[in-house]
């Protein structure tokens, strides 16, 4: 068995897909593609891929993560252009990397992901209130249950809050926890924020992991969330993102 590594991005109207559609989306393509797919085992086997965290209705993604079992191997490039010559350009798949089938999955290993929110045109009540929202010890929000629905504190799983201003647009970079240990997404942190105003789209950016030290956080790739973020010129440092582990829910 072959395990390989997708990185795509979900742009324009694929970002209303749901997570079950682009599931469906991408099977549909392996299998016109030819891709020698490996199947579960048992009554109903399916093909063997995970994507390594589903992004929420509506929004964007930059660096999006697919890993895919195959019964031989292929050339990476080969799966990037054969996919490509079938996908949308909103879904155009940027990398395809062999990585090893023993190890763990990447959904497993996810713990952060960084966000950006833009509002065009401005909010200029935005900059005292994610001050505020930063400051705040207790940052309680309403989830919905299978039967009763309950407060939730969020604090500990904002990460990190930055606000770019600009004549044309804020942008709102929310740097959050995610993954099996629990986590908030950028919705909850946006209903916080007393406006009237929603922003006009919502970007995932990338997603993290644990680094080698336990107390950082890198792209799969090994890029530290500071080197990832001076390619977006910002100046989010890891140190300012360093926080205790949540407690699962």
């Amino acid at each position: 068995m072959h395990r390989y590594r997708i990185i795509f991005v979900k742009e324009g109207d694929f970002a209303c897909l749901s997570h079950l559609d682009l599931q469906r989306t991408f099977i549909r393509v392996l299998r016109r593609a030819g891709m020698p797919l490996a199947y579960s085992q048992g009554f109903n086997p399916q093909p063997r891929l995970s994507f390594a965290a589903p992004l929420a209705v509506g929004i964007t993604g930059d660096r999006e993560y697919l890993e895919i079992d195959f019964f031989r191997q292929l050339d990476s490039e080969k799966i990037k252009a054969d996919l490509n010559s079938i996908l949308p350009a909103e879904l155009a798949v940027r990398m395809a990397q062999e990585i090893d089938p023993k190890g763990p999955v990447l959904a497993s290993l996810v713990k952060a992901a960084f966000y950006v929110a833009i509002f065009s045109p401005p909010v200029p009540e935005l900059i005292p209130l994610v001050k505020n929202l930063y400051g705040s010890s207790v940052l309680e929000v309403e989830r919905k249950g299978k039967k009763i629905n309950k407060r939730v504190d969020i604090k500990a799983f904002i990460y990190n809050l930055y606000l770019q201003n600009a004549p044309e647009e804020d942008k709102l970079f929310m740097f959050l926890a995610t993954g099996n240990l629990g986590g908030t997404r950028p919705a909850e942190v946006i209903s916080l924020l007393p406006i009237k105003s929603e922003p006009e789209k919502v970007r995932r950016l990338g997603i993290f992991i644990s680094g080698n030290n336990g107390d950082e956080f890198i792209t799969p790739e090994g890029e530290t969330l500071s080197t990832f973020s001076n390619g977006l010129n910002l100046n989010i440092q890891d140190s300012a993102i360093r926080t205790q582990t949540p407690t699962a829910y």
